[in-house]
């Protein structure tokens, strides 16, 4: 059993180490992905806004040559290339590579590039080139729709076309339109499009191409790294997970087998349970340690009450019918007559034991089923003339008016009980006293009489149990556990205390329904 304990214990560890490292394999994955998705808009905002600057530092004329100077010109190292289309968006020009570095091949009968084109003005940065090698190899895919578009004003000077005037603005064009693409470019190659306008008219458009995280240099480098280390872990965390879950689900199952046996002990009856719990070095376990050998402290008590109990509840029972038994024997023999004495005689016994009876029989309804209780607000005062009816030894003080809520017959049996027991055991002469005070959410009951509490304390409320073990006097020994169980069922408290040679007992009753 204690195996089968260790191995769940090591499984959940290691099963808690492997969903810890899948969670983050797969934030990981979702991170690089939504970089990916986000790296390409950011590098073509980044070149949109570079070429913007470049051309408005340019002073003096700027021909078209210089415009498509700045459009190389102004691509970073994470730009891996451009297409640029003509006015009906066919690829005329490739340059540079794609996402994955993959040089461009022209399209045959495409147009080409070169410097006379421009003027003489181009110089193509060293990250770029020129494939020279064609091909009739493309495909047709959808391309989203330019997102900038740069219009122009121009005007020609000789051979040249000068530009008079131009803006950069977004685009209002949404979807996609068809465009043959050289067969290694596809359309998630492509960042983002610019849209040129001369004079109103097409003049043709530019795609920027963008190297993928796995490709460009410096990123590739952290992604690769960083997962490399982090997949060279994963073995080595489970490895750590499995050698710290044996030890850890090892000293588990120690902990756990003296639990099982200290529980073992309790069931066969073995209370004087001892639980080493200085060996353990878990706060809940320590609990558990505590709670086990309070309940075998508990279950030694209860099991010598069960025995008192039912020696006192013989001893209580018998009493009186021993006495009948003494009478109504005497009157058989002729010692005593039959006569209005003897049978008062009797019926004061029979009366004792219907009492005893009575209040086994209550005690025993107020700690089975809760009985059927009328639950409603209660004055103190009327409360109190209740149970002090010819009682003139009693003093009642209460601070305010107050009321408690109570089921009236159940407060009234309680509060008799405790006036009874002081009168019971307070000295001839003395007066008993019984304050109400205002505890707040609560009405708060103490009755005092002069007397002292014996020592060893016993279980008050323990059935049977009395403050004086002569038991040379009379009652049921009821009393304070009915009294007890009256208090649960209101979701109060009862205690007694000794103080300055006075006993008290304090009942705490709630304001208002608590359920």
């Amino acid at each position: 059993m204690m195996r089968n304990i260790y191995l769940r214990l090591l499984f959940s560890i290691v099963l808690i180490t492997v969903c810890v490292m899948t969670a983050q394999t797969l934030i990981l994955f979702a991170s690089v992905l939504s970089l990916q998705k986000s790296w390409k808009q950011e590098v073509f905002e980044a070149y949109v806004g570079s070429l913007e600057e470049n051309i408005a530092s340019k002073e003096g004329d700027i021909s078209l040559a210089d415009l498509m100077s700045y459009l190389i010109s102004s691509a970073p190292d994470r730009v891996s290339g451009l297409l640029i289309r003509d006015d009906v968006g066919d690829v005329s020009i490739s340059i540079g590579s794609s996402s994955r570095g993959e040089y461009i091949p022209q399209l045959q009968d495409s147009g080409s590039l070169d410097n006379d084109s421009f003027g003489g003005r181009i110089v193509l940065p060293k990250t770029f080139s020129i494939s020279v090698n064609t091909t009739r190899e493309y495909h047709v895919e959808d391309v989203r729709r330019p997102a900038y578009t740069i219009d122009l004003s121009s005007h020609v000077e000789g051979r040249e076309i000068v530009i008079d005037g131009f803006s950069i603005i977004p685009s209002e064009e949404t979807g996609y339109v068809d465009v043959k693409l050289p067969s290694v470019i596809s359309a998630g190659d492509i960042a983002g499009t610019i849209r040129f306008l001369n004079n109103g008219n097409v003049y043709g458009y530019v795609d920027i191409l963008v190297y993928d995280l796995d490709v460009y240099g410096p990123t590739y480098m952290i992604i690769h790294n960083t997962t490399r280390v982090f997949f060279y872990f994963l073995p080595i965390a489970i490895l750590i997970a499995l050698v710290a879950g044996y030890f850890i689900s090892k000293r588990n199952a120690r902990h756990i087998r003296n639990i099982q046996y200290a529980l073992s002990g309790l069931a066969n009856g073995e209370y004087d349970i001892h639980v080493d719990k200085d060996e353990f070095k878990i706060n809940e376990l320590r609990g558990i340690s505590d709670s086990i050998m309070q309940l075998g402290r508990d279950l030694e008590r209860h099991q010598q009450s069960r025995r008192e109990w039912f020696k006192n509840i013989s001893h209580d029972l018998n009493t009186p019918v021993t006495s009948m038994n003494i009478l109504l024997s005497g009157a058989d023999d002729g010692l005593f007559n039959i006569d209005k004495d003897l049978i008062k005689a009797l019926k004061k016994e029979n009366d004792t034991l219907m009492e005893r009876i009575a209040s086994v029989s209550y005690y025993s309804n107020l700690v089975g089923d809760k009985p059927d209780i009328q639950m409603r607000s209660i004055d103190v005062y009327d409360l109190a003339d209740a149970v002090l009816q010819g009682k003139t030894n009693c003093s009642f003080e209460c601070s305010a008016a107050l009321s408690l809520y109570a089921d009236f017959n159940l407060a009234k049996r309680a509060l008799t009980e405790i006036v009874n027991n002081a009168e019971e055991y307070s000295p001839a002469g003395s007066r008993i006293i019984w304050k109400v005070m205002d505890g707040g959410g609560s009405v708060v009951m103490r009755i005092s009489n002069r007397g002292s509490l014996p020592s060893p304390r016993p279980q008050f409320f323990e059935p049977w149990a009395r403050g004086d073990s002569s038991r040379h006097q009379g009652g049921s020994g009821l009393g304070l556990p009915i009294v007890y169980q009256i208090m649960e069922i209101h979701d109060g408290s009862v205690q007694i205390d000794e103080e300055d040679g006075f006993v008290s007992v304090t009942l705490t009753f709630p304001k208002e329904a608590s359920r």
